[in-house]
Formats: structure tokens, sequence, C-alpha cells
């Protein structure tokens, strides 16, 4: 196991930067293809989010309560939350600071668009998501108010341990709130996720009692042949019953350090996710709305609407 100085410099070779004590950044891909004329995200063509508009970051990068299989991040390190926390105003603007510091050098390059390079030094959302989870950050509802006291957007991903703080954000919401639900039932969570306390999986069933009470809810199945790639029937029966808005099936990605995990051949390919989705689709009453096949995701909703895409 690596010690903290070394851990900063092992993620900051990986492209990651830190913007406080416990917060970090770093620009992915689609940013980068963004920029570059190369495509999207999917979550520009699914939501409208802006690739090169975004910042994706993490509020404690170096904690998570589990240890699933299939992430990209290295899992064997682990330190326990911060005592001290920056304040949401520090960290929005460290984050924000470090993306622009970030792009610059994008700006030189005849192939780069310039209204993109524009766009992205005036970043509009942040996708608290990148590693750990949001909502160990204590003072979350005050970060979350003051995004939009900028008048800008969030995507806030959980792993749906937190029920507690999900129920202190539900007066001050994200943009739109991920929970993930890594597995069908509690067997398989406890095999794929090696959760770090007993009560994680109820936790989790309480968190998704609590999704629907967000604007724009989502729920994301990360999946993996012969690992969490079968019984549609049993992830039907957790979700039928609640009135979800969006539910992403994707791919895991056998990438970074979840190559040492899982193998190529479990990744699955984008017919595969589409056959399963469609699956899941007519046992809930959804449908097949919007699709990915670079990305290997799917968007079930009952039906399309216009506030789908978020107007900016």
């Amino acid at each position: 196991m690596l010690n903290p100085e070394l851990r900063k410099k092992d993620l900051y070779k990986q492209g990651y930067r830190f913007a406080g004590s416990h917060s970090a950044i770093k620009p992915c891909l689609w940013l980068k293809k963004s920029l570059n004329n190369q495509g999207a995200c999917y979550k520009n063509k699914f939501y409208g989010i802006q690739s090169e508009r975004c910042i994706q970051s993490s509020l404690d990068i170096d904690y998570c309560n589990l240890s699933c299989v299939w992430c990209w991040r290295d899992i064997n390190f682990k330190t326990k939350s911060q005592k001290k926390w920056d304040s949401p105003k520090e960290i929005l603007n460290n984050l924000t600071k470090e993306h622009i510091k970030l792009i610059q050098g994008y700006g030189g390059n005849e192939n780069v668009s310039k209204e993109k390079f524009s766009n992205a030094n005036q970043p509009k959302h942040f996708a608290l998501s990148l590693s750990g989870d949001a909502c160990n950050y204590p003072r979350l509802p005050e970060l979350l108010r003051e995004i939009k006291k900028r008048k800008m957007t969030s995507f806030l991903v959980t792993n749906g341990t937190y029920p507690k703080m999900l129920k202190k954000i539900l007066k001050q919401q994200p943009t739109q709130l991920y929970l993930t639900l890594p597995s069908y039932d509690e067997e398989s969570f406890n095999k794929l996720c090696k959760p770090r306390s007993k009560e994680l999986w109820k936790n989790i069933l309480s968190s998704l009692k609590l999704l629907p009470k967000f604007k724009r809810n989502t729920l994301r199945l990360t999946l993996v042949k012969n690992l969490n790639l079968k019984h549609p029937e049993k992830y039907a029966k957790l979700v039928k019953n609640l009135n979800i808005k969006f539910i992403e099936l994707k791919a895991a990605m056998c990438v970074g350090y979840a190559t040492e995990r899982i193998d190529y051949k479990q990744m699955p390919l984008h017919p595969e996710i589409k056959a399963f989705a469609e699956q899941l689709a007519k046992l809930i009453n959804y449908k097949i709305i919007d699709e990915s096949k670079e990305s290997r995701v799917c968007l079930l909703m009952k039906r399309d609407s216009k506030d789908r895409k978020i107007q900016f």
C-alpha cells in the first residue's frame, strides 16, 4: 500500500489534480474529445451537458466504503475521512481553478474549436462522481447551494449507502441525482463490493426508496458479464414500484485498476447491454429512449419528456 505522499504522486501521474486537502479533479476523455470536435459524452446526448464545460471532480478522493471489483480506482488505498473539511466555497473555487489550469494547453492547438475552448474556460457543470462518494462530505447541502448560487448545474453520483445524507439534501437537491445499484441482492452485493460494514445493503434499499423524491432522479446499473449482468427479474423486483425518471444500464469498463480484478472478456458489448436493457424494460414497463454505442449505455424511461435535456 502506498503512503499518502506516494499516493499523491501516483494520482498526479494519472492526471488527477488536488483542489484543497481532500478534493480533486481529473479531466475526462470526453472533455478532450469535445475540445477536438471528436464527439461528446453520452450525458450530452441524453441530457444536454456540454462535455467541455464539465468539471469531473471528487469531494473525498481517498475514501470509499465499498471495494467493487469493477472499480477503475485503487481500492486498496483508503484513508479515514478527514477531520478537517474544506469549506464549500474553497472546494468549488479550487476545482474551477484547477480545471481551467489543466485545459490551457489546448488553446494553442489549431485543431481545437475556439468556441469550445472559450466555453471550457467558463465551466457550467460539476460532475461529483470521480472517486469516493460525495455524500461522505458533511457540508454537502451547503456545497450544492453554492453551486446553484453560481448558476451552475451538478450531477451527484452516490453508491446509495448514505441515506441520512440523501435526506439532508432533499431540500437542496443537485440538478440530477445518480444512485448506483451494484447488484440484485445482498449476497451478490457482499461478494462483488466487499462492503466495509454489514448494514450497507440495507442502506442502499433505504436510499432506493428516497430516490423518487428527487426531481431528476437516475438509477444506474454498472454491469459486468458473469457477475451482475444477469437476473433482470431480481432488478425489476427492486425497482418496479418506484417512480424513477431515468434508468441507465452501462457496461463496466476494464480500465485502470479494474484490469487487475476483471478480464476484458467480462466487459459487455453494447448489443449485450441493449439486450439486457430490453429485458428489464419489459419487466417494469419502461422503454429504451436513447443509447450510446460508444459508451455502451442505454437509457430507460417510462416515456420521453421535453425536460430530459437541461436548458442552460
